[in-house]
């Protein structure tokens, strides 16, 4: 019903076919499950991938960035002088631009990569990277003998090491792109 949902939003704000939408009811989604990598199991899971994989697995738990984000990162949202990326609103989860300081982690990361591709930052044999949650993930997942861990949990790790670290909720909240 989500999926419907955007594409009718889509079709009347962006596209102008239709004037209005019908109420569609969405059922509220359980927010039970919170997983996150311990320091060690990150460390396993990062050495079992392979190159491309770790990179971007890195990236995610220096930035907290949504998987496609990251995926579809440009060089042209990278600001490498000023430690700075940007986010468009269009691609972003919220809808509105987003910025991400660059810590040391995610700046190493991006210093890695340049030269692979003309504009995305993250590929694979010289092709833009278009999925993370592939065999050769789960392949290690498994063989660091990690258990109901997804993609999306790089995220709540990142989060869950900020506030292990002091990182106050509101600013983990700007970080995150919670904030409104």
């Amino acid at each position: 019903m989500s999926l419907v949902r955007s594409i009718l939003i889509r079709a009347r704000d962006d596209w102008e076919w239709i004037d209005r939408i019908p109420t569609i009811r969405l059922y509220r989604e359980s927010n039970d499950r919170v997983r996150a990598l311990t320091v060690d199991e990150a460390k396993v899971l990062i050495e079992q991938l392979p190159q491309h994989q770790k990179m971007t697995v890195l990236f995610a738990l220096a930035t907290g960035l949504r998987q496609s984000n990251i995926l579809k990162l440009k060089w042209s949202q990278v600001d490498l002088t000023n430690r700075f990326l940007y986010v468009e609103a269009r691609d972003f989860k919220g809808r509105k631009h987003h910025g991400i300081p660059l810590n040391d982690a995610a700046f190493q990361v991006l210093m890695s990569q340049p030269g692979k591709h003309e504009s995305r930052v993250f590929t694979y044999k010289g092709q833009p990277l278009e999925a993370a949650n592939t065999a050769a993930w789960k392949k290690a997942l498994k063989r660091a003998g990690i258990k109901d861990f997804r993609w999306h949990d790089l995220r709540h790790t990142w989060a869950t090491w900020l506030r292990k670290a002091g990182t106050p909720t509101h600013e983990l909240q700007i970080l995150g792109g919670w904030n409104g």
